[in-house]
């Protein structure tokens, strides 16, 4: 980034009108320190940094910093934006400290975002368009609002147009759709949806990857999902549907009221799994099949392979195992998925017992761990 990018970016701060991934992108500008300058005394540094860490959107390890990039802390702002000179307040580090930093925050979990895909084509970055905006598109007033959301305001009647929300790996994100249904989106997912209900007999959307619905009640016009090929029919009611194409199934979770997942009526706290022709039915937890939309991972006697293709989701990472019986490992544990990933690395580790976990950039390796019989 340039000087101008650099400055732009600090107003925003300043404003309070910086998105998670533009703290994220501040703050590691701080931390490499590209401009050195030998006239700023050894015990200046800019409060402003202390404050950048207490704004990060996830908890951070404790920091240590070595002089020479104190010094092109202070001599960066300084030189860009005349800030005033603050009391010193970091300790010495090494070199390995500093490295060691920044591998983990290469680590970071994922977070708001996703991209708006109009009819024409065209598309909108969710996550780095300016909060509490109003956008009027295809006929529909759309405003993204201070929390993240994306909602539909209103809807004109004729005017029918093909929207798409889409979620990178490392991301998600909350659409409210034109009759006040939310969808919160996994990573990794597709909904797609029309910008207007008014004059369809049904309400229809289509989806890929995983996704939470809280449906509008509308006993005259049925909300029905789409997902590959198969068809979920609701009237008002919140479930879950799982339907990541690795997985070679589609799952259907209800939290409250009623679905009908091909012909097959779900009860709350039941889950309708349809793969190779069939559908069964079984009762499950939904708070564990939510997690995700809470916040946390839940593993429960789960394969070490399915476990890991939810974190690699999450923190977009390139997984792979050193043999077949490892990824069949079964282990069991929680974890906040706002932690860094090394923090979710060491708690599989403890969990499994027998799982070595190496992690080079973004590539991860597991191994299982030989014992002496």
């Amino acid at each position: 980034m340039d000087k101008t990018d650099i400055k732009e970016l600090f107003a925003r701060y300043k404003a309070g009108r910086c998105t998670d991934e533009e703290i994220q992108l501040l703050h590691k500008w701080l931390m490499d320190g590209q401009f050195e300058s030998s006239d700023i005394p050894e015990e200046a540094i800019l409060e402003d940094l202390k404050q950048l860490e207490a704004s990060l959107p996830l908890k951070q390890p404790q920091k240590t910093y070595s002089l020479r990039h104190i010094i092109g802390y202070a001599a960066s702002l300084l030189f860009i934006f005349g800030l005033g000179y603050y009391v010193y307040t970091a300790f010495l580090s090494s070199n390995e400290n500093l490295e060691q930093h920044s591998e983990i925050a290469l680590l970071a979990p994922g977070s708001n975002k996703a991209l708006l895909k109009l009819a024409d084509g065209s598309s909108i970055p969710l996550d780095i368009a300016e909060r509490d905006s109003i956008m009027h598109i295809d006929g529909s007033t759309v405003q993204l609002n201070s929390t993240g959301q994306l909602v539909y305001l209103s809807e004109e009647e004729e005017i029918i147009k093909n929207h798409e929300v889409i979620t990178p790996m490392g991301g998600q994100y909350e659409v409210i759709l034109p009759d006040g249904t939310h969808v919160w989106l996994n990573s990794s997912s597709q909904l797609r949806f029309t910008n207007t209900f008014k004059t369809l007999p049904e309400r229809r959307v289509e989806l890929e990857g995983e996704a939470y619905f809280k449906v509008s009640r509308n006993v005259s016009q049925p909300f029905i999902v789409t997902v590959r090929g198969q068809e979920i029919k609701v009237l008002g009611t919140e479930f879950n549907v799982n339907a990541y194409q690795e997985n070679h199934y589609v799952k259907a979770s209800l939290v409250e009221g009623s679905v009908l997942f091909n012909q097959k009526q779900l009860k709350p706290g039941q889950s309708a799994i349809y793969g190779n022709n069939k559908t069964l039915i079984r009762d499950e937890n939904m708070d564990d099949i939510v997690a995700w939309k809470n916040g946390y991972f839940v593993f429960f006697e789960e394969p070490l392979e399915e476990a890991m293709k939810k974190v690699s989701r999450w923190y977009d990472l390139d997984v792979s195992f050193t043999d077949q019986e490892t990824k069949s490992i079964l282990f069991g544990g929680s974890i906040s998925k706002y932690e860094n990933a090394r923090e979710v690395f060491k708690m599989i580790e403890k969990a499994a017992s027998n799982v070595k976990i190496d992690v080079q950039g973004r590539t991860v390796t597991i191994t299982k761990i030989q014992t002496n019989k």
